[in-house]
């Protein structure tokens, strides 16, 4: 379950640069260490040094690929696994002294200085067998440190050999750019932090950008650039043929997905010209066997989440095995980063390296390869990607195996044709809009896929007839592009464009419901709150009331509001309540109501103060230390409870979270006496109120 972080391009060292393989452990170099032997004798005669004095990193080979068990009883042991080299190897850190007979060892032993050495160093002439040959000549090489080693330490241990750092921003955290004499860089090999020296390209000479890749990792650990491949292909062991489905379920969102789709198509084209791997649309994502395709940010459901834009650029899964289904092969492209078509970060450049992962194939040390480890814009192969990708699968031009066969060829060329809705622009006010079709010519098998330009994506139903069920729309302008794909690869495509409208919006509206619903009352009081609904919610910014004797304000709420309690006036008061929008439309309401102090109340008017019950504290007069206290309570009333309010001696006011149970949280106390006031209001401003008497200590 663990892929490939890949931030730059690179493939497998091809097969003639390996010397012939030995089992347990593929390595670019010598394939079965023998500790104490050398190409030359030199490297044998110069002891390995050390920085970390107690511990030395040990190559262990394996009878049986070494599982999570084993990992275990080595660490328990002291001994810590860095890297995995295939099929039956781990590069670990081993304590001095440490027991290693009874764990079903082939071999151990420490990596010679000559096995640290790239091919391409020592054909390129730079480094030799030997070592260390003459010369003042100053070179530049990439030293691949051990996992576990400081950069402190990596940095010293440069230095002490006389060698400068090129300081690179860009660079893998377990790599130096390092520059000097070839003696003197040859002599990086005799110290046993270091992993792996191989060519720096000529970007990293120069200085310039590069984006590397954080390594390539499988089910059984990471692995370092020291190792040759990573396993068989899916095809197994030997040179055959393949099948293999791809499918798309998400697209990098700043590119068109028709274009995606070409620009992988087109990478999958240069694999398929070299060897007998043949691709085909697959119908579901956990289809054995299957690319699955998806651009994702962060988090985005395969226990690896991207970094955001500057980090990891994408990660494919190896082959099955070393990775288990369904996730092997698979291939993720972080959408956060700003793709391009023929730009930085070109994504064919990219999809070409990330199916040379998928396929199969590791790193290569040749900086010219597709494959090597730091990006670079490539427009096909490199000759030794295609003898990497042979070693494999069998030739294209090899008889006898199907993948080589062509498809039947197509009787006229591949169409897709919308019947419902019959128009390329389609205007709505649907939440989602369910697409039909058909699909004419090409091969008689294939599938159609669409995307949507809000990301959605997903596959039809059918070919020759096929159906969409439900594409979700936005408000605004949506662009669905629905693509065909047969079984020899042609495609055809068409894009629906949907305006969706916004729904209509109701007119703004606003009534009064309390003290009641006609428009006029005699009140025998001098207050009164008004409540009422208004809307739509969404609409409404602002309400506002007015009396006609001159006094007005604002007052809280929108879909449901109610004013303060309103003083008025003897004779007639004109109460209006209205709600504006932000650009300016109003609704109002009006209410007129005769104030006749000492008048009996009109038939079926309200008189009756709410019941105002205290809970909470029990006394209504005691003594506390705390600087606060919460008040709880219940309010009732025959028509209902508009607000319940307080007030302290000291002038604090505010209002009590809820009406019919009341509390008032955290209410602050002055040192000495406090009195307290809370008081329940009905609708037709009848109020009752009770107090307390709190003396802080």
């Amino acid at each position: 379950m663990f892929p490939i972080h890949s931030r730059a391009l690179g493939v497998l060292l091809g097969c003639a640069m390996l010397l012939p393989a030995q089992p347990g452990v593929w390595l670019k170099t010598l394939n079965k260490p023998e500790q104490g032997t050398g190409a030359t004798g030199r490297a044998s005669a110069l002891s390995l040094k050390r920085r970390t004095a107690g511990r030395w990193h040990f190559l262990l080979v394996f009878r049986q690929v070494p599982d999570s068990t084993m990992r275990q009883i080595l660490e328990a042991r002291g001994i810590r696994p860095l890297d995995f080299v295939p099929e039956r190897g781990l590069i670990a850190s081993v304590p001095d002294g440490t027991f290693l007979e009874d764990l079903d060892l082939e071999w151990s032993g420490r990596i010679e200085p000559q096995q640290k050495i790239s091919p391409f160093l020592i054909s390129s002439g730079l480094l030799s067998g030997a070592l260390a040959p003459s010369g003042r000549e100053e070179w530049n090489l990439l030293a691949e440190f051990h996992r576990d080693v400081d950069r402190a330490d990596a940095v010293g241990l440069v230095f002490e050999e006389g060698l400068t750092i090129v300081d690179n921003p860009d660079l893998a955290p377990t790599q130096l750019l390092v520059r000097g004499p070839a003696e003197r860089l040859a002599g990086l090999a005799l110290w046993d932090e270091v992993s792996y020296l191989f060519p720096a390209s000529q970007e990293l000479k120069d200085g310039r950008r590069v984006e590397a890749c954080s390594g390539a990792i499988t089910a059984s650990g990471p692995i370092g650039q020291i190792v040759a491949k990573v396993g068989e292909g899916w095809d197994g062991p030997g040179r055959g043929a393949v099948e293999l489905g791809y499918i798309f379920s998400s697209f990098p969102r700043r590119l068109p997905a028709a274009q995606v789709q070409a620009e992988f198509q087109r990478a999958l084209n240069e694999w398929s010209r070299q060897v007998q791997v043949r691709f085909r649309p697959a119908t579901s994502t956990k289809d054995p066997k299957t690319i699955h395709v998806l651009a994702g940010s962060g988090e985005h459901g395969d226990g690896y989440p991207f970094e955001g834009r500057g980090g990891t650029l994408a990660h494919t899964f190896y082959p099955s095995p070393p990775n288990p289904e369904p996730l092997a092969g698979d291939l993720h492209l972080d959408d956060d980063e700003p793709w391009s078509v023929g730009e930085h970060l070109d994504l064919f450049s990219v999809m070409l390296h990330e199916l040379g992962h998928a396929l199969g194939l590791g790193h290569s040390d040749n900086p010219n390869s597709v494959m090597y480890p730091y990006y670079r814009k490539v427009s096909g192969l490199a000759e030794e990607d295609i003898r990497a990708i042979q070693e494999l699968y069998a030739k294209q031009d090899q008889p006898g195996s199907s993948a080589s066969v062509p498809g039947p060829a197509p009787a006229a060329p591949l169409e897709i044709h919308l019947t419902q809705p019959n128009q390329l622009t389609w205007v709505t006010r649907e939440t989602q809009i369910s697409v039909m079709g058909t699909t004419s010519g090409g091969n008689p098998i294939g599938q159609v896929a669409w995307t949507s330009s809000h990301g959605p994506s997903g596959l039809a139903q059918g070919w020759r007839n096929w159906s969409i069920a439900a594409i979700p729309i936005p408000v605004g302008e949506t662009t669905v592009t629905i693509t065909a794909i047969d079984g020899a690869q042609s495609r055809a495509w068409t894009q629906l464009r949907i305006v969706r409208q916004p729904p209509p919006t109701p007119p703004l509206s606003i009534r009064i419901l309390t003290p009641t619903t006609q428009s006029s009352m005699i009140s025998s009081t001098n207050s009164v709150i008004l409540t009422g609904e208004a809307g739509p919610p969404s609409a409404v910014s602002r309400i506002f009331w007015s009396n006609s004797r001159g006094s007005g304000g604002s007052m809280a709420g929108s879909a449901s509001w109610s004013t303060p309690p309103l003083q008025l006036e003897t004779g007639v008061n004109r109460i209006t309540v209205t709600a504006a929008t932000s650009d300016g439309v109003t609704a109002s309401a009006s209410l007129e109501i005769d104030y006749r102090p000492g008048a009996t109340p009109p038939v079926g008017s309200d008189t009756v103060a709410p019941a105002l019950t205290i809970l909470e504290p029990s006394l209504n007069i005691f003594t506390t230390a705390s600087p606060t206290l919460t008040i709880t309570g219940t309010a009732t009333d025959n028509i209902g409870v508009i607000q319940v309010n307080w007030l302290t001696s000291s002038g604090r006011t505010g209002v009590a979270q809820g009406t019919t149970h009341w509390r008032i949280p955290d209410l602050p106390l002055q040192a000495g006496i406090n009195t307290i006031v809370i008081r329940a209001w009905d609708a037709a401003g009848n109020m009752s109120w009770r107090s307390l008497v709190v003396t802080r200590n």
